[in-house]
């Protein structure tokens, strides 16, 4: 909540991750955790520079980093860190130590999806095989079960595999806008 990012400017303050500039703006590096495409680039570039005081904003994909520069008078950080919460990501004082364990996790999880789905796609693919190869056709009885076997095999795809694209989408859609 609000108070949460209080604390935690309050402490990147201290920490001497909020720098002043020579012009008076104040300036930080967050870490963007949600950022799946080029789109969230520009949604997170465009939506954090129309907040008021925010003097410019620059994302980077590769490295989920933020640059923020603000006006103290007009703004602070805890109202842009809310302001990036508002459209559904998370943001974090820039850490390289923080990066990689969000990479490292982010990896994994990509792994372990990909590995169901493939593993998957094997196995629907074998059950699809008689169709194909058989002069005759399947019986549809035994064609009816194979259906359905591979029903079975593609729901874990579906529940689990693609969770993040079905997530992200339903983001968007709550918030009006296209995505991936």
């Amino acid at each position: 909540g609000d108070d949460d990012w209080t604390r935690w400017a309050a402490g990147a303050r201290a920490a001497g991750l909020v720098h002043e500039r020579a012009d008076g703006l104040h300036e930080t590096a967050l870490l963007v955790d949600g950022m799946t495409c080029g789109t969230c680039v520009v949604l997170l570039e465009t939506w954090i520079s129309r907040q008021p005081g925010v003097a410019c904003a620059s994302v980077n994909f590769a490295n989920r980093r933020a640059q923020v520069r603000w006006d103290p008078q007009a703004t602070d950080l805890p109202a842009v860190l809310h302001a990036i919460a508002a459209i559904g990501y998370a943001a974090y004082a820039y850490d390289p130590a923080r990066r990689e364990a969000l990479a490292r996790r982010e990896r994994r999880g990509l792994l372990a999806r990909a590995a169901i789905a493939l593993l998957a796609m094997m196995q629907v693919m074998m059950l699809a095989w008689p169709a194909y190869v058989s002069a005759d056709g399947v019986a549809p009885e035994q064609q009816r079960l194979l259906d359905w076997a591979s029903l079975v095999l593609t729901l874990p795809v579906l529940l689990y595999s693609a969770t993040p694209l079905f997530g992200n989408a339903r983001r968007d859609i709550a918030r009006g806008r296209v995505g991936m």
